[in-house]
């Protein structure tokens, strides 16, 4: 249950109306009807009866409307409480590496001009992070990979480069001394991440293009959470191909090697997606104009 489909169900229940509800909260009515449908199929219960002619709430839908009312007005309270009164909300999807090494410097350039803006923040893999975007539940999202859906918006905003992250040991150091290609670490144990990444699709795309498929590696683990992998190959389990920006840290502290991959390797993106399905707050497009020119300038 999230927030988003009980201010739907709130405002239905108080504009009597879907068309009512939508505008007021710059959303599409498709939108207040899939957060509504979500509520009923959660709760297994009929919450509104919509005809031709007329809206009904039912019994159980003014049972769920004063515990609505009551939980928003909590969390309004406490965002009151705790970051100041007059707030605006934005409501953002974020995938694992923007998450933990692109969103904080965002959010701090962006927060020092616009203090009276809060975040509430989800992380998930790139899938994840766009199917949030879907069902509406996010204003929007920033992923490191594109998908095939024609409801959404891919700006993007920020590039990266692929690179092999291997342990520091006499074997790996050789090849800093000396230099080493891609095909140089086939051998080595690797470490991978799973499905819904963009960074394992980004990988996919690059072993296939140098004709080197999956089943010809040694695999050791495979991992969705990124800091595991990262202290992994720092404890010496094996190697891995990272976002720049995911291993930097690291190997600026002589934790881990890094090795770029060949010159022509293209770079890595990512996207600031929206719904062309929803109606974008002022606040909200004002954010998506900072996060376009942030990596600009």
């Amino acid at each position: 249950m999230e927030f988003k489909q009980l201010e739907a169900f709130v405002a239905v229940v108080e504009y009597n109306s879907f068309s009512e509800a939508a505008k007021h909260l710059y959303l599409t009515q498709p939108t207040i009807s899939a957060h509504i449908r979500s509520l009923e199929q959660e709760l297994n219960s009929r919450l509104i009866i919509r005809t031709t002619k007329k809206l009904t709430v039912t019994q159980r839908g003014y049972q769920l409307y004063d515990c609505a009312m009551n939980i928003l007005n909590m969390r309004d309270n406490l965002i009151e409480e705790f970051t100041g009164r007059d707030r605006k909300i934005i409501d953002l999807g974020v995938s694992t590496i923007p998450s933990s090494y692109i969103l904080p410097e965002i959010l701090s350039a962006f927060g020092s001009r616009n203090p009276n803006v809060y975040f509430h923040a989800w992380q998930s893999d790139s899938q994840g992070a766009v199917s949030r975007v879907l069902d509406g539940s996010v204003d929007l999202s920033l992923v490191g990979n594109r998908f095939e859906e024609e409801d959404c918006c891919f700006i993007p905003f920020c590039q990266d480069k692929l690179v092999i992250a291997t342990p520091v040991n006499e074997h790996f150091l050789q090849y800093e001394e000396k230099g080493a290609h891609f095909s140089d670490f086939l051998e080595e144990p690797f470490i991978m991440r799973e499905k819904g990444s963009g960074t394992k699709k980004e990988i996919d795309h690059y072993m296939e293009s140098h004709g080197v498929s999956a089943s010809s590696i040694r695999v050791v683990a495979r991992m969705n959470d990124l800091e595991a992998i990262r202290k992994s190959i720092v404890n010496g389990l094996g190697i891995s191909i990272l976002s720049y920006r995911s291993a930097r840290d690291l190997a600026e502290s002589r934790q881990i090697l890094l090795f770029p991959l060949e010159e022509n390797t293209p770079s890595r993106t990512f996207y600031i997606v929206y719904s062309k399905n929803r109606i974008l707050k002022p606040h909200v497009k004002q954010f998506i104009r900072f996060v376009e020119e942030f990596y600009r300038t």
